[in-house]
């Protein structure tokens, strides 16, 4: 009996380690102007761009970026001049990633985090 507990248990930390090893994407896509999808926690680089662009448009909208990461971000400038993407371990790298790429296109500070996700 304790022997296939054991067994069960070891069995089920493999397995959970497996799953959390597992590579996971997400992507943005966006028309540049006011529309955007972002998807995180997908299989594939396909699975991603495909959900992406479901949840922004697709007739309007192009992928900006996609990566094998857990969190996606998004930033976009006030005056709608600029864009950032960020993909990172944590949300705030996304974030910071996204905020810092849009940014560097316009005067300092000018761009917002419109959307930041992270697969859990």
């Amino acid at each position: 009996m304790i022997k296939k507990f054991t067994i069960l248990l070891a069995t089920l930390l493999a397995t959970s380690a497996t799953a959390q090893a597992q590579e996971v994407w997400g992507a943005v896509a966006t028309d540049n102007e006011r529309l955007f999808g972002v998807s995180v926690g997908m299989a594939t680089r396909e699975a991603a761009e495909t959900s992406a662009l479901a949840e922004c448009g697709p007739l309007e909208c192009r992928i900006r970026m996609a990566a094998p990461q857990r969190c996606i971000a998004y930033a976009h400038s006030d005056n709608g001049q600029a864009s950032g993407y960020g993909a990172a371990p944590s949300k705030q790298d996304a974030e910071q990633s996204a905020w810092n790429e849009c940014n560097a296109r316009v005067p300092s500070n000018s761009c917002t985090i419109r959307s930041a996700r992270c697969f859990e």
